[in-house]
């Protein structure tokens, strides 16, 4: 929390604490448990770091995946070539 949003806070808080020093601990309180929740919350967020590893793992997932398609319509590929040329050869005997 910056300085600004402080003093405004604690001018606020001065409104219905009418002693500083517990309208000070009042804010400082606030602002701990602001810190407190953000400190625990922040490993949810995610870094650019985060997504470029994300971004990284998906293209090779893809790329993996397109070479395994293709090696799967190969194969069949080839034998229906194979039994063609087969057809083909024992008719011309």
């Amino acid at each position: 929390m910056n300085a600004s949003i402080s003093l405004k806070l604690f001018d606020i808080t001065q409104e219905f604490i009418q002693d500083k020093e517990k309208a000070r601990e009042f804010v400082a309180k606030i602002e701990e448990t602001i810190d407190d929740k953000f400190n625990t919350e922040k490993n949810n967020l995610v870094t650019k770091i985060d997504l470029s590893e994300m971004e990284t793992r998906t293209e090779k997932r893809f790329s993996d995946t397109n070479k395994t398609i293709y090696i799967v319509g190969l194969i069949p590929f080839l034998a229906i070539v194979g039994s063609v040329l087969a057809i083909v050869n024992f008719m011309i005997k």
